[in-house]
């Protein structure tokens, strides 16, 4: 929590220019990982590493360079401090191997391991499904006009669409693993389906980064208050939100807005625990977490459509959908490869 907010501080210094150049960043970023390795290997050095680590969030944010660009610098930084948090998570676990397969199985919450390899053909279709249906709405959002009225039906498709490429990278996650014959976990698993706000994140939506904030934040302040442990989680990855929203668009409003998204988050999971909404029948319990996602979607849509719009200018609903398979691919296919590199005995065949 103190690296990530130690790379805030300096991003938001009042002496900002977006000069560095993409050359520069590139090279930060390989001795960002260089570090971030030797911290890997060598676990003294992890408390200073990850602070240093921290300290490179700042640096898209002074990229002189596309938003593309800056936003894929953003992304990819977060790489080197869960490398370099690693020792710090796991003290006991001294092998590389071992540590790498603690990491792609969850901090240990998963397993990873061989099963019969088959195609699944399901899982096929709801890849296939969901991508038409990000198209689709891709097509109604840039249909709908941007301002008055209009912006609430703008907002449910870009809702929609959220979903349904969360639709597609499940199905795809699904169906490559049981083509390669292995249990591995996803980055989504399914988020329409969620039965809580506590589900949709801790389950449903990139549980992977959950269960690192989880590590890394809650549990350490969980002991001074489990309601104080959760708002400054959401608070930590708000934060990042914020400064990839910030990186891509070059502007604090908007992406103050998209960080607002998961300040809110934790009222809502406090709401649904007084209301007791997991012993709801499942229908029910599916409907409140929707409508609650719906109420707080602007947050987070608005600012989401504007950043792949920087991105993409001006392109029509394919190069939006073919960017998106691209992500899709990408997301699952590098923690696939990763858990085969990770060669622990209950991955071996």
């Amino acid at each position: 929590m103190t690296a990530i907010l130690l790379g805030t501080f300096a991003a938001v210094n009042p002496f900002y220019q977006p000069d560095i150049s993409p050359f520069i960043g590139y090279a930060a970023w390989l001795a960002d990982m260089a570090l971030a390795i030797v911290c890997f290997v060598y676990p003294p050095l992890a408390r200073p590493g990850v602070l240093l680590c921290g300290l490179f969030l700042a640096v898209p944010c002074f990229l002189d360079a596309g938003p593309l660009f800056r936003g894929l610098l953003m992304c990819l930084a977060l790489l080197p401090l869960l490398v370099a948090a690693m020792p710090l998570l796991a003290p006991s676990i001294t092998d590389f191997r071992p540590r790498l397969y603690f990491l792609m199985s969850w901090f240990g919450m998963r397993e990873l391991k061989r099963r019969p390899r088959s195609f699944h053909a399901a899982a096929l279709l709801q890849s296939v499904a969901g991508t038409l249906a990000f198209a689709a709405m891709v097509a109604a959002v840039q249909a709908i006009p941007a301002s008055g009225l209009w912006l609430g039906l703008r907002w449910l498709a870009g809702g929609l669409m959220i979903f349904a490429f969360a639709e597609a990278a499940t199905g795809f996650h699904n169906f490559l693993t049981a083509l390669l014959g292995l249990t591995v976990p996803g980055l989504l698993n399914s988020p329409v389906l969620s039965r809580s706000i506590g589900e949709f994140w801790t389950e449903r939506w990139n549980p992977t980064a959950s269960v690192f904030v989880r590590k890394a934040c809650y549990e350490p302040l969980a002991r001074h208050g489990r309601v104080r442990a959760l708002f400054a989680a959401f608070i930590v990855s708000g934060i990042w939100h914020l400064l990839l929203a910030y990186a891509v668009l070059g502007r604090w409003g908007m992406s103050v807005v998209w960080g607002a998204f998961f300040f809110v988050q934790p009222l809502l999971i406090l709401l649904e625990r007084r209301m007791k909404v997991r012993r709801w029948r499942p229908a029910a319990a599916r409907g409140w977490t929707l409508a609650a996602l719906a109420v707080t979607c602007p947050l987070i849509v608005e600012p989401m459509l504007q950043i792949i719009a920087r991105i993409l200018g001006a392109a029509g609903p394919v190069p939006w959908t073919a960017t998106m398979v691209v992500l899709v691919v990408v997301v699952t296919v590098f923690p696939v490869a990763v858990s085969l590199m990770a060669s622990s005995p209950s991955i071996r065949s």
